[in-house]
């Protein structure tokens, strides 16, 4: 399909922050059981269902976790801040979520970072330059590609700001890295200028060089070959490493004829099931718009409403910053 020359259009804004917020929901029951685990229990993930952790407490099905929040407060911030990315009011939002119910899905990394940072109000500072990367850190990427999936593609300033969101708990190059990988694949199937099939090979190639570039090459042999995610995951592994989870989760949208064949493989293989069907779900929402999502995964989202009300004023602020929108009421 030819892509638009301005890029994403509303509609796949809606699909892709729906798209996220409907695979993490689907991985979030299941997030670090095996596939095996997976069959036993429920056969199949193809519908939503709850969770209880061992302290009893009781999670609704359809319910996103922290993959999504993250992302979502970026988005808010944006939204509110008028295109301006600011490190310290993300982070602000983040630390909110951090002082409640949502710390159970954080990562001991992210966590405690946003907790040192409570005291401060300085965000952007990580707790060091050289920690894990990991699959729900590398979701915030969804954010900033939506924002530089209008306009003319700026690839450095799309690595800036995917720097920006990272460093917020996270300082490492890889961690950098994996969340830039997100952002360049959810860029790439916004615009709708790169066919499906060369997802990884060209956001490999808009990367340069490191070992998130390195697999992503790799998975672009596995398309050719039509391999299936459960050989992909055979041999990349399934935990919680970004260098797992972000290039199978390309792999899932990429080689999904519809949404919901992008979410369910990703969410199925097991692992990091939350954060692999969050960015598989946004690159198959950017892809096939809100319309190509079935209404019954929408209907069931817990929080589909915030997110339906908050894409379109995400949307248009994205394109005010790209200088699509002149503001003739602005002095």
């Amino acid at each position: 399909m030819a892509g638009n020359t301005f890029g994403a259009d509303g509609e796949q804004f809606l699909g892709s922050l729906l798209g996220m917020a409907i695979g993490d929901a689907l991985g979030m029951p299941v997030s670090g059981w095996s596939a095996d685990r997976i069959r036993e229990r429920y056969g199949t993930i193809d519908d939503y269902h709850p969770k209880t952790f061992s302290d009893g407490a009781d999670i609704k099905a359809g319910e996103f976790t922290d993959e999504s929040e993250a992302a979502l407060c970026i988005v808010e911030s944006f939204t509110a801040n008028q295109g301006v990315l600011d490190a310290d009011n993300i982070g602000a939002r983040m630390g909110f979520l951090a002082a409640g119910e949502s710390k159970r899905w954080m990562g001991e990394t992210t966590l405690a970072a946003l907790n040192r940072a409570s005291d401060t109000l300085v965000y952007g500072v990580p707790l060091d330059d050289d920690g894990p990367a990991t699959g729900d850190v590398a979701a915030r990427g969804i954010a900033i590609g939506l924002i530089h999936a209008v306009g003319t593609l700026n690839l450095p300033a799309l690595t800036t700001d995917a720097e920006l969101v990272t460093r917020i708990t996270h300082g490492s190059p890889l961690a950098i890295s994996a969340t830039t990988a997100v952002a360049l694949a959810i860029q790439f199937a916004g615009r709708r200028q790169v066919p499906a099939a060369s997802l990884a090979s060209a956001t490999a190639s808009a990367m340069g060089t490191g070992a998130i570039a390195d697999v992503l090459s790799a998975v672009a042999t596995y398309a050719e070959r039509d391999a299936s995610m459960s050989t992909v995951i055979a041999d990349l592994g399934d935990l919680n490493d970004a260098t797992s989870v972000v290039p199978t989760a390309i792999y899932a949208a990429m080689r999904a004829s519809s949404f919901e064949d992008a979410v369910f493989s990703a969410v199925n293989v097991g692992g990091a099931a939350d954060a692999r069907g969050a960015v598989a779900g946004a690159i198959a929402g950017a892809a096939f718009g809100a319309s190509g999502i079935p209404q019954g995964l929408i209907d069931h989202l817990e929080g589909r409403i915030y997110v339906s009300l908050a894409a379109p004023w995400f949307f248009r602020t994205a394109r005010r910053r790209a200088g699509l929108i002149i503001d003739l009421t602005m002095q």
